[in-house]
């Protein structure tokens, strides 16, 4: 666990609760080194590590009415980390099984035509999802992934904080995953998730 918060962290959830930035500001700055480490050294991936302490934040936000109530407000910090390193490991192994169907298939496959259709029409299905994010989340989603652009580039270009980038970006992608894992079906999604 980190050195003592300057803060009450109790006090900082109930103002994060109420949706107070500075809060949430706060306990960013407080937690975001130590969950670094403790994702990089279970991934060994700074990349993988990085993009698991903006999922703790953005489910932090998003969870922030539950978290004020929390009776141990650190333990309830940590185990949105602990879920996050966890998805990500089970988000491995099924994209390890889904590549692998996926191999199976096009090795089935003497259809030329088949595959590229499929390909085709995963990148409309993608394309028409993007379409529907919020416009900020969907620039920087474009520039990001589909231009890669980096975040610092981003930001410069939009006038916006390489902060703001980040989090547009991660619900955006978080916004992707759900909604196509819902809506199409399995071998689709899987071509899909491969590209996100």
């Amino acid at each position: 666990m980190p050195g003592a918060l300057p803060y009450d962290i109790a006090i900082l959830l109930e103002q994060l609760s109420l949706d107070n930035e500075e809060a949430f500001r706060r306990i960013f700055d407080h937690y975001k080194a130590p969950f670094y480490e403790t994702a990089l050294k279970m991934t060994h991936a700074a990349g993988i590590a990085e993009e698991i302490v903006q999922e703790v934040f953005v489910m932090l936000w998003m969870k922030r009415k539950l978290a004020a109530r929390a009776k141990n407000p650190e333990g309830y910090i940590f185990t949105i980390l602990h879920n996050c390193i966890y998805a990500h490991f089970r988000k491995l192994a099924q994209e390890k099984r889904l590549r692998s169907a996926i191999g199976q298939i096009r090795e089935e496959s003497e259809n030329p035509i088949e595959i590229l259709l499929l390909e085709k029409e995963h990148a409309m299905i993608l394309e028409n999802v993007i379409s529907q994010l919020p416009p900020q989340q969907r620039i920087i989603y474009k520039l990001a992934k589909q231009e890669g652009v980096s975040r610092e580039e981003i930001a410069k270009r939009l006038n916006i904080s390489p902060n703001t980038v980040r989090n547009h970006l991660a619900a955006a992608v978080a916004y992707l995953r759900a909604y196509l894992k819902k809506e199409t079906s399995a071998i689709i999604w899987a071509l899909i998730w491969m590209n996100l």
